[in-house]
């Protein structure tokens, strides 16, 4: 009879539990503990770089980390950390269990008490995560694991986001799986507790009505139906309909809390009548959308964008300047200004290797102490509580769904996209006024072809960015 593998004389591999483009998950024998274990193994496809295979890493340990640091019985443990002949393996704890999702395809969709159970311990362990300082970033029905006693196993904290961990990838790029993910998140937010239980929301619904609420067809209709298509609960039970619905608002600051959640939940498991949740009223839900910088992504003509065929054209399709800049969505035409010259409001650049901006490090909503200005770099951040002279106020990957080896759009087609998205952005401020100018910055084909550069890896962003009109210094944030 033939020796079962063994992995750094000590796991035996005994069944293969399951077989993915990453990898694959065995079941194995822990020979010195004799213990049984499932030992995920990452087997990443030939052709990948070498950097992609350093990501796929960085996450496999990314997760023993995180992990590692949370004692909740509804989380996975993960026990060790093995390297052996290039490949990397963790053992974890080993679950008789079916997946959410799983359940739901085999056996339809399932009933309100029993969902609120599930999500119940699933809240639990997302609060001990957050309490912990950890974001799990892709809550969905794939990464909850039910066993045949009820019990719930939280898994695959592989792109987790601890506060003190560095992320992953420097570019900004959305991780994580759309149908799921909040308009916040969308809109180029750092993910946060409240994400989480968004996504939350949306496995609950997808579990008790049998259908997830906002997957469709295509990329930009998912994301159109995140934004305008409330969900349609037809089997859910009120109770656990107005922990969907409070966990589905838009606002994440209006969003339906934990404990609050919790309140609910426990009360439908326990056959009780919920106490009525108070929550901030939500009587400006267009308006809180658009703050959230959604409104753009999500509608027709994000659709359109996101069905491009690229041009290589460097043209810029701007409108001409109009007299009154400050009271028009109109922009000016890019025209190529002396170095050292301030870039205008409302006049798209460029940004990267060779462009107008030739460096640029702000992500999310950061500040810095230049000005905008032809042949200058933007080289860091600097408190925005301080004095400071530019905010980057929202960002947007319009490709993020497409391989990063796409051919580069064109400067025209990501101005068009740009001019209509920091617009509609800028339009959405607090503190929209007058005083305030804004501009787009788009990358140049060099930094878009420069994305897998291992050194500095590019861009392929297009970003908003707002000062004073009078060049004064801005104090605190601008974005609400």
């Amino acid at each position: 009879m033939q020796q079962p593998r063994l992995i750094a004389n000590r796991y035996a591999l005994l069944a293969e539990l399951g077989r993915g483009a990453m990898g694959v998950v065995w079941r194995a024998q822990d020979q010195l503990l004799n213990r049984a274990v499932a030992l995920k193994e990452l087997h990443p496809p030939h052709g990948i770089s070498g950097q992609e295979r350093q990501v796929l890493e960085e996450r496999m340990l990314r997760e023993a980390r995180t992990a590692g640091r949370l004692n909740h019985p509804a989380v996975v443990t993960v026990y060790d950390v093995v390297r052996e002949n290039g490949r990397t393996y963790l053992a974890m704890e080993l679950i008789d269990a079916q997946d959410l999702a799983t359940i739901v395809q085999r056996h339809g969709p399932r009933d309100s008490v029993w969902m609120a159970n599930i999500a119940l311990q699933t809240l639990n362990a997302l609060e001990a995560a957050h309490q912990a300082g950890v974001v799990h970033r892709d809550v969905k029905p794939s990464n909850i694991m039910v066993r045949p006693d009820g019990v719930v196993k939280l898994t695959d904290f592989g792109i987790a986001q601890a506060v003190d961990d560095p992320r992953l990838t420097t570019n900004g790029g959305i991780v994580g799986s759309p149908a799921y993910m909040s308009p916040d998140r969308l809109s180029g937010w750092e993910a946060s507790p409240a994400s989480d239980l968004w996504a939350l929301g949306v496995t609950i619904a997808h579990a008790v009505e049998g259908i997830s609420p906002f997957e469709r067809t295509s990329t930009a209709s998912t994301l159109h139906a995140i934004m305008n298509e409330p969900p349609v609960l037809h089997r859910a039970s009120p109770a656990l309909a107005e922990v969907i619905r409070g966990l589905l608002t838009l606002d994440p600051n209006r969003r339906m809390t934990a404990p609050q959640a919790k309140a609910v939940l426990t009360a439908v498991v326990q056959g009780h009548a919920p106490v009525p949740v108070r929550r901030k009223k939500n009587t400006a839900v267009k308006i809180a959308a658009a703050a959230l910088g959604v409104a753009i992504l999500a509608g027709a003509a994000f659709a359109g964008y996101q069905a491009f065929k690229p041009k290589n054209t460097t043209t810029n399709n701007s409108a001409p300047a109009s007299s009154q800049e400050q009271n028009s969505d109109q922009w000016t035409e890019a025209a190529q200004l002396p170095i050292g010259a301030p870039l205008p409001s409302r006049r798209i650049a460029t940004f990267g290797r060779g462009g107008d901006v030739p460096g640029w490090n702000l992500t999310g909503t950061e500040c810095a102490k230049d000005f905008l200005t032809q042949g200058s770099p933007v080289p860091g951040s600097v408190p925005c509580d301080k004095p400071h002279s530019i905010q980057q106020f929202s960002a947007a990957t319009p490709l993020w769904d497409k391989p990063k080896d796409t051919a580069y759009p064109g400067t025209k087609w990501l101005a068009d996209f740009t001019t209509k998205y920091c617009t509609e952005q800028f339009k959405a401020l607090p503190q929209n006024n007058q005083t305030l100018g804004f501009t787009g910055l788009v990358p140049t084909e060099q930094e878009w072809k420069a994305y897998n550069d291992a050194a500095t890896p590019g861009r392929q962003e297009v970003l908003c960015v707002l000062w004073k009109q009078d060049r004064a210094p801005l104090a605190g944030t601008l974005v609400g």
